[in-house]
């Protein structure tokens, strides 16, 4: 696994067996926009959750840094696009929350770090 889509989709499918684990909801994966798209939206206790995932080998994150750190801000920007159209388009009353999920490939196998609230006060 060496293309950056086939490790993408990798993770994406780890990230989503991860959250179901732990009791997520999934709601629906690769939700697009014009400019842009979330890589789930989940719901868990009075949250929906739009999840960005970012993979990366192992070895590379010495180099590159965590793969969250790829979240910048001009993709924060997108996201929120993404968030505020989907919102306009569904019924809910759960609070939004964006996580990023980070998952670290390596040969021994897999290692996934959750930040909740990932954004944090500036939502």
């Amino acid at each position: 696994m060496n293309n950056k889509k086939e490790i993408g989709d990798f993770g994406e499918a780890l990230a989503r067996k991860y959250l179901r684990r732990h009791f997520y909801r999934i709601v629906e994966t690769n939700y697009k926009t014009k400019h842009g798209e979330i890589d789930i939206i989940a719901k868990k206790g009075r949250y929906l959750i739009f999840c960005e995932v970012k993979s990366r080998r192992a070895e590379h994150t010495e180099l590159y840094g965590r793969p969250a750190y790829a979240v910048n801000y001009k993709k924060r920007e997108h996201i929120r696009y993404c968030i505020r159209n989907y919102l306009a388009r569904s019924n809910t009353s759960l609070k939004p929350r964006i996580d990023i999920i980070e998952v670290y490939l390596s040969e021994k196998g897999h290692r996934i770090e959750h930040i909740k609230d990932a954004f944090g006060a500036e939502g």
